[in-house]
């Protein structure tokens, strides 16, 4: 694990990070858009269903980078995306913090942290803005970790399927493409 690496790598995963927010926020405003016509939703259940989808979308979209990371690389090392993974988590932290955790920069964390603290009474104006600043930390960390552990295992899995398929065309695994196990 060089240095150059971890850095390269936290500068990619936070990429990833925020342009699979920004992805999502279309989709989630797609959905929402086309359930609020069909149906008068609640502020709360509109609240759950944008949790669910950011936090699905985001996880997934991560992790099909994860599993393409690692079916490239064919060998995948744990360490080296725990530590890039973090650091890229901080630098997304802080861009979320500079923008209050508005769905572009942060995923579902406002969402889940309104759930979580209004429940059953929330209502429009506690959906605008009745959250202090740090009310979502503790959950866009929770998310964080989510998504690490998403792109540890869909890695492991490219890795895992790029050996496969290899040794599916040549007969033996190459000794270039082995992994050591980290």
């Amino acid at each position: 694990m060089r240095k150059n690496d971890i850095w390269a790598n936290t500068l990619v995963y936070a990429i990833y990070m925020l342009l699979s927010c920004i992805v999502i926020m279309f989709a989630e405003m797609l959905i929402c858009g086309v359930l609020g016509t069909m149906w008068v939703l609640k502020p709360l259940t509109l609240c759950r269903i944008r949790a669910v989808i950011y936090t699905v979308g985001v996880t997934a979209l991560l992790g099909i980078m994860g599993f393409r990371e690692g079916y490239r690389a064919a060998s995948f090392s744990v360490g080296t995306t725990i530590i890039s993974g973090a650091l890229a988590s901080v630098a997304h932290l802080i861009f979320a913090l500079f923008f209050s955790f508005e769905a572009f920069s942060a995923g579902g964390a406002k969402f889940i942290t309104q759930i979580v603290k209004f429940g059953n009474k929330l209502n429009m104006k506690s959906f605008k803005n009745e959250l202090d600043l740090f009310d979502p930390v503790p959950f866009f960390l929770a998310l964080a970790a989510l998504y690490i552990v998403a792109m540890i295992v869909c890695g492991k899995l490219g890795a895992h399927a790029r050996r496969r398929s290899r040794k599916a065309l040549t007969g033996s695994e190459s000794t270039s493409e082995q992994s050591p196990e980290r």
